[in-house]
């Protein structure tokens, strides 16, 4: 097993630093509200990343309840484990699948993925799993990026890859599962029931343009292999024109531009015999 000094932290670094303030916070703090997380519950943040979801619901279970993170990136996991540090609700961390969670059967009165299950090679599986490590009384607040063309900043990251030859099929993924009757189909299909979705509109925010970048280049698991496969030459064009579409969306200095995303809320079964 690796040690923690030999497991590379830098690419979470740079996902913590630019996309978790630009492009999650917001959302996350959004869902975790509506998740309203209760002292003393267990709450697991699935794909969790370097962790925002679940430490926003520690500060709602508190010291009595629990918090747990899994993610198959060691990296974020472990980056995760740092920073959970000295607080007072129990935190654990996993690196594994979300498919194949080294976790028991009907423990968690939450479950959170944000932003994850469009990234899942099998997303039946993923909500099933989810479902087995709820309490029959759990439910699931679960996020997916609207359509490519909604969610300015993907979709011009896209463009310039596409414009340079170069395979942006990753990069697509994170706008993949937008579909609404997709998500529900698939989430009932796993046995949630009481499916509510609402889509909401906001605004992905960056201290500036340059953040932006280091986050799609450095820190983001879908867009950073993509990038790298361009000479430097094509790489000064890409960043180019990535400023030059998104200028029109800087104001003094901040970028600023609009987002969609799905949130499905679920229960793990039915009550009083209802469906979904």
């Amino acid at each position: 097993m690796a040690s923690e000094k030999s497991i590379d932290t830098t690419v979470a670094e740079a996902y913590e630093q630019h996309m978790v303030p630009g492009m999650f916070r917001h959302w996350t703090e959004l869902q975790v509200g509506l998740a309203a997380p209760k002292a003393g519950e267990h709450v697991l943040d699935v794909a969790c990343g370097t962790g925002i979801g679940a430490r926003l619901a520690a500060a709602y279970v508190g010291p009595t309840g629990r918090a747990v993170g899994i993610d198959i990136d060691p990296g974020v996991i472990e980056l995760a484990r740092q920073l959970s540090r000295g607080g007072e609700t129990p935190m654990e961390w996993h690196c594994a699948s979300a498919l194949e969670m080294p976790l028991e059967s009907d423990v968690f009165d939450l479950a959170l993925c944000l932003q994850g299950l469009q990234f899942f090679p099998d997303r039946l599986k993923g909500f099933a799993e989810m479902r087995r490590v709820l309490k029959p009384s759990g439910r699931l607040v679960a996020s997916f990026w609207g359509p490519l063309e909604s969610n300015k900043g993907h979709h011009v990251v896209v463009q310039g890859l596409e414009r340079l030859g170069v395979d942006a099929a990753p990069a697509k993924r994170a706008c993949s599962f937008s579909n609404t009757e997709e998500i529900r189909a698939t989430a009932a299909q796993a046995g949630f029931a009481g499916i509510e979705l609402r889509t909401e509109e906001g605004v992905s925010q960056f201290g500036s343009i340059q953040s932006f970048l280091e986050g799609m280049t450095r820190g983001s698991p879908s867009t950073r292999h993509a990038v790298a496969k361009l000479s430097a030459d094509a790489r000064e064009r890409f960043v180019r024109d990535v400023r030059e579409a998104l200028q029109p969306y800087v104001i003094d200095g901040v970028l600023a531009y609009p987002m969609r995303t799905h949130v499905l809320v679920a229960r793990a079964q039915a009550s009083d015999g209802g469906t979904a």
